[in-house]
């Protein structure tokens, strides 16, 4: 796996550079305060350069086929968003830039965060002196689930931390894998990391 990325890490690496891209439903929100709460802050990461660290994780009674070993511990992600290019750390720990269409992603983000359903507002946790505020919500298509819960900065209204779980789509073998993604975000001095050809 050295300086690639596995076909099934793909989705998941991928949410973890913007947040949750667009999955493609029409919106049925059941609670369009939370909702509205939990899309305004996915719409303003995306514009916003930010460093995320975190990992990804599956069932290990059920991982990937042909990857049990590889995926009995969590794999390690990492993502630096600099506003206009995105670059992801490879496991071979090389940064790599994924030449990513930035608007395009940020218009697949708010699309995503629109669609959002079964939102809920949580209480506010306080981390280390500081006040955030909690959401959750659920996207579903005919092929894949995501429900994902994140903890936004009451100061800046930008993601903290984000966990989003997976399951889906059906794999070739007719089974239905689950990845759990978590991730935590800093914005302190953010700059493109130093890639190698």
């Amino acid at each position: 796996m050295r300086g690639k990325i596995k076909v099934w890490a793909k989705p998941a690496l991928i949410l973890g550079t913007l947040g949750l891209l667009g999955l493609g439903l029409a919106p049925a929100r059941a609670d369009e305060a939370a909702c509205h709460g939990l899309a305004s802050a996915m719409v303003k990461n995306s514009k916003t350069p930010y460093h995320s660290v975190g990992s990804i994780s599956f069932d290990p009674k059920d991982p990937p086929a042909g990857d049990a070993k590889m995926t009995a511990k969590p794999i390690a992600t990492e993502t630096i968003f600099t506003g206009d290019k995105v670059f992801v750390k490879l496991p071979s720990g090389q940064w790599k830039d994924i030449h990513a269409a930035i608007a395009e992603l940020q218009q697949r983000v708010e699309s995503s965060a629109q669609s959002l359903t079964d939102c809920q507002q949580l209480a506010d946790d306080t981390i280390d002196g500081k006040k955030f505020a909690v959401y959750t919500g659920a996207d579903k298509t005919d092929t894949i689930n995501v429900a994902t819960k994140i903890w936004v900065s009451a100061d800046t209204g930008t993601l903290a931390r984000t966990e989003t779980t997976i399951a889906g789509p059906t794999a070739p073998d007719g089974k239905i894998r689950h990845q759990f993604i978590s991730l935590r975000y800093d914005y302190a001095d953010i700059k493109a990391p130093s890639v190698s050809n």
